[in-house]
C-alpha cells in the first residue's frame, strides 16, 4: 500500500491553468466588384488588365454587366454578340441583364449568348417564358456573400417577356437579396429615371450598389442607402467592400485610357474573335455593274427594308448615309457608309401619306407601282427616320416624323446593316442597282 500516499498527492496537486494565447482581431474580409456596361469586346483586355494588375484586385473579383448590347460596335455585331459573350466568360463574369439591344439578332442567338457567356442572366421586373432568367443570384467572393438583381426595359415588343410592374419587383426582389446577402447590387439595362424614382420612395430599401447606362440628366451619388453610378463605354464601375470591426464600401466609375495596357490572357482570346471579323468584313457580298451613288445606294437600302421585312413599302434618307458603295460591296463598305446599328420599324401609313413621302427632298422609297390614296400600307424604315427627334445618344441624321401617323410600329428584329448584307448576298452577280426617279 506503500504507493497510496503518492497517489493522494499526486491528486491532490493544483493543475496549472492553460495558457493564454492572443491572436488578435480577426483580419477583416475584403472583396471586390466590377459592373461593365455595354460592349466588352474591345474594351475587355484594358479593363481586366487595370482591376487585376494595376488595381491589383484578385481574378476572385465579382464580374458584373448591365448588358451586352452587341449592336453598338460593328465589329461584335457581325459575330452576333459572340464576341461580348466569349470575352465576359474569359474575364470571370459571373451575370448580367439584358435589353432591347441584346435582342436585336432574335432569341435564338441571345439564348447562345447566354450559353456561352456561362453567366447568369438576371431579370427582377421581367418575366421571360422562353429563357432561365432568376430575379436575383447570390454568389460568394472571399467570404462575403453578394445579392445581384437585374433590372430590365424588355418587354412584349421584344419578344417572349412580361414587364411587371417595377416598385413591386423591387420591394420583393431587393427583400430576398437582402435575406441572401450581405452586399446587394443591381444591374439596370437603360437609364436609372425609374429606378432612382423608387429608391426615393423606399430609403429603407437596403440597396448597396446601383448601376446603369449613362442616360441624359442621369447623375452619379447616394440615394437612400445605395450608391448609383453611371459608367460610360469607357469606363467600369467598382465597388470595394471591407467587412470587420466595421462595415467599408467604397464605390467608384473607373476611366480607362485607350491606350492603356492590355491583359495578354484576354489579347490571347480576343485574337481569333479579331481575326473572324476581318475575315467577314473583308468578304464580298456582290459585285455591281458601277459604284453606286448616294442616291442609288439609298434607294437599294429603302428597298432592302421591303423586301427582308415584306412590307409594302421601304423607306431610307440620303442624309443618312455616310458614302455610297462600291462595285465590289463588301461587309466593311455596308457598315462604313449606314449610320449605325438599329432597329428597323415597320410603320402602317395612309396610301395618302405614301404618294406625299414621294416628294421628300431628301427621302426615297420603294413601293407598289400603283399606291391608292383610301389604302393602308405597312413601310419599313428605321428608328431614327420615324421619330421626330434624335434618339439618346444617337448621330444627328434625317427625322421624317411618322408617329402622327402610327403611334404603335412593330419593331422588327431586322437591324438596318443587316437587313442590308442578306438582301445583296441574295442579289444576282453584277447586279444593276435601281435607278431613283428624277424628281421635278
Amino acid at each position: 500500500m506503500r504507493w497510496l500516499p503518492l497517489l493522494v498527492l499526486f491528486s491532490c496537486r493544483e493543475r496549472p491553468e492553460p495558457a493564454v494565447f492572443d491572436a488578435g482581431a480577426l483580419p477583416p474580409k475584403v472583396a471586390h466588384v466590377v459592373v461593365t456596361t455595354g460592349p466588352f469586346f474591345e474594351q475587355a483586355p484594358r479593363f481586366v488588365e487595370r482591376w487585376r494588375t494595376t488595381e491589383g484586385w484578385p481574378q476572385r473579383t465579382l464580374v458584373l454587366s448591365t448588358g451586352f448590347s452587341s449592336v453598338t460596335n460593328t465589329s461584335d455585331a457581325l459575330l452576333e454578340g459572340a464576341a461580348t459573350a466569349t470575352l465576359f466568360k474569359a474575364s470571370g463574369g459571373a451575370a448580367f441583364t439584358a435589353g432591347p439591344p441584346d435582342l436585336a439578332f432574335g432569341s435564338d442567338t441571345f439564348s447562345k449568348q447566354v450559353e456561352q457567356s456561362a453567366a447568369a442572366l438576371l431579370l427582377a421586373n421581367v418575366r421571360a417564358t422562353d429563357f432561365a432568367a432568376p430575379t436575383v443570384v447570390a454568389f460568394e467572393r472571399e467570404k462575403i456573400r453578394f445579392g445581384v438583381i437585374g433590372i430590365s426595359t424588355l418587354s412584349k415588343s421584344d419578344g417572349a417577356f412580361e414587364a411587371l410592374p417595377l416598385e413591386g419587383a423591387l420591394k420583393t426582389t431587393i427583400a430576398t437579396a437582402s435575406s441572401q446577402a450581405q452586399v446587394v447590387v443591381g444591374l439596370v439595362n437603360g437609364c436609372s429615371t425609374e429606378v432612382r424614382r423608387a429608391l426615393e420612395q423606399h430609403p429603407d430599401w437596403k440597396v448597396d450598389l446601383v448601376v446603369a447606362a449613362p442616360c441624359e440628366g442621369a447623375r452619379d451619388g447616394r440615394v437612400g442607402t445605395a450608391t448609383l453610378l453611371h459608367p460610360s463605354s469607357q469606363q467600369y464601375a467598382s465597388l470595394r467592400v471591407e467587412l470587420g470591426a466595421v462595415r467599408s464600401l467604397s464605390a467608384q466609375v473607373v476611366d480607362v485610357a485607350a491606350d492603356a495596357p492590355e491583359e495578354p490572357s484576354m489579347v490571347k482570346a480576343r485574337a481569333p474573335l479579331l481575326a473572324r471579323v476581318e475575315t467577314l468584313r473583308a468578304r464580298p457580298l456582290v459585285v455591281l455593274k458601277e459604284p453606286a451613288d448616294v442616291d442609288a445606294t439609298t434607294l437599294m437600302v429603302a428597298t432592302a427594308l421591303k423586301t427582308l421585312t415584306k412590307a409594302d413599302a421601304g423607306l431610307f434618307s440620303k442624309k443618312s448615309l455616310q458614302r455610297g458603295l462600291p462595285a465590289t460591296v463588301t461587309r466593311a463598305a455596308v457598315l462604313e457608309s449606314l449610320p449605325s446599328f438599329e432597329r428597323v420599324l415597320l410603320v402602317d401609313v395612309p396610301g395618302e401619306v405614301l404618294t406625299k413621302l414621294v416628294s421628300h427632298p431628301d427621302a426615297l422609297l420603294s413601293m407598289p407601282a400603283k399606291v391608292d390614296p383610301n389604302g393602308s400600307y405597312v413601310l419599313a424604315t428605321t428608328e431614327s427616320l420615324y421619330r421626330s427627334e434624335s434618339l439618346p445618344g444617337a448621330p444627328p441624321t434625317e427625322h421624317i416624323g411618322l408617329e402622327a401617323v402610327d403611334a404603335n410600329p412593330v419593331v422588327s428584329t431586322q437591324l438596318l446593316p443587316t437587313a442590308v448584307m442578306a438582301f445583296l448576298e441574295t442579289a444576282p452577280k453584277d447586279q444593276p442597282l435601281p435607278r431613283p426617279p428624277k424628281k421635278r
